[in-house]
């Protein structure tokens, strides 16, 4: 690490110590300790040197925040570029750039903002500074989830929470118009807080469509979809396994919020098969809405005995497991109409026995749902998908 860089977390270690022991900054004690940690994440001089910049210009939110600190022997932020400069030229020229990104490692939110020159929020982020456009994939967002097809396309989800998406609307528009322009496109894909894999550029290869998502009220909406591939071919990140359960984890617990008429409304609207994900070895990516639409479904009843759940989860509700009919290993989509909901000992037996019998009746459980959905779209597939089977 740079000396310039660890001259200055240990003059905020001092502010740290001293707003612990002085009672009247202790309503600055959050501020300094989120200033640390923002800091810990420069690993260069040069890109120190502008943080610093932004409170001597009096452009940054706290700038006044900090002057107090010359009194008590330590340099304030304002005064901390000058200082760096003065002391520490030989390291001026040391900044982390886009060049020096490499694919596959994972960055900070204040390191991307940093080297990117834009801001450290939304999905996104816009550069004029560096010519730039950076998007953003969270993968903790069940409603907001997009995947990489086995060919190797992104379908990204455009700006806009609330309501129709428009094409003409802020970044959405920069997007569509960037290979035109000469407008350079990264993506960093998220599956923990603050860790960010980095892909490289990326470019729109096809036409932008658009598909019928829910909104963060709950309500269906039009959503713009850009197609997106990697502009070399290489290998994607591997993720390791803590950060892609973490993603799991998040999501799931945002899902059981979700109302069953909410589950319902999203859950047949999806249409992806199965992602796998390049971990140590290839995980497969079940999405959360589907297995919890289909517990829900079931109404705490397993699918296959007809019996009540044996017992309550933590969260008091029925526990049921979601079971493939046509396993993701064998290469199923994970949609609604090849799950169904199992109490412990018929899943077992399911991937145990394997019995044809509970395997067609299984079916028939699933048609009767669709049935019951009148949803031509779900029960047309579902006859592609299991048609020879369920007709004999």
């Amino acid at each position: 690490m740079d000396k310039g860089v660890l001259f200055v977390l240990n003059n905020c270690e001092k502010t740290l110590k001293l707003v612990n022991e002085i009672k009247e900054f202790k309503d600055l004690k959050s501020l300094v300790v989120r200033e640390y940690y923002y800091l810990k994440s420069i690993k260069y001089t040069g890109n120190m040197y502008e943080h610093f910049l932004k409170y001597k210009s009096g452009n940054h939110k706290y700038a006044e925040k900090f002057k107090f600190l010359d009194k008590y022997g330590i340099i304030s932020n304002e005064n901390m570029a000058d200082y760096i400069k003065t002391n520490y030229p030989d390291e001026m020229d040391h900044y982390l750039t886009i060049d020096d990104l490499i694919i596959g490692n994972t960055y900070t939110n204040n390191e991307i903002a940093s080297t990117f020159k834009c801001s450290n929020m939304g999905g996104m982020r816009r550069s004029l500074e560096t010519n730039s456009l950076v998007l953003i994939v969270k993968h903790t967002n069940p409603l907001y989830d997009d995947h990489w097809t086995e060919e190797g396309i992104l379908n990204y989800t455009g700006m806009g929470t609330k309501g129709n998406q428009s094409l003409d609307f802020a970044q959405n528009k920069t997007l569509a118009i960037a290979k035109k322009e000469g407008i350079k496109v990264y993506l960093f894909e998220s599956y923990k807080d603050n860790e960010y894999y980095y892909n490289g550029e990326v470019e729109v290869i096809g036409p932008i469509t658009t598909a019928e998502e829910l909104d963060s009220d709950g309500n269906l909406r039009k959503v713009i979809k850009y197609p997106l591939k990697l502009k070399e071919e290489m290998k994607k990140a591997f993720i390791t396994e803590d950060s892609l359960k973490n993603s799991i984890e998040i999501k799931e617990k945002e899902i059981k919020k979700l109302s069953y008429e909410e589950l319902k409304k999203s859950a047949l609207k999806i249409k992806n098969k199965s992602y796998s994900k390049q971990i140590i070895t290839t995980y497969r990516d079940r999405n959360p809405i589907v297995s919890q639409y289909t517990k829900k479904r079931a109404n705490g009843y397993c699918d296959l005995c007809d019996n009540k759940a044996p017992f309550l989860s933590k969260n008091h509700e029925p526990y049921l497991e979601n079971h493939h009919l046509i396993t993701l290993a064998e290469n199923g989509p994970d949609v609604t109409y090849n799950t169904v909901a199992l109490c412990p000992n018929c899943h077992r037996k399911m991937h145990i026995v394997n019995d044809k019998k509970d395997f067609k009746k299984l079916i028939k459980k699933i048609y009767g749902y669709l049935l019951k959905e009148k949803d031509e779209k779900q029960l047309e597939e579902f006859k592609n998908l299991f048609g020879n089977i369920f007709e004999k």
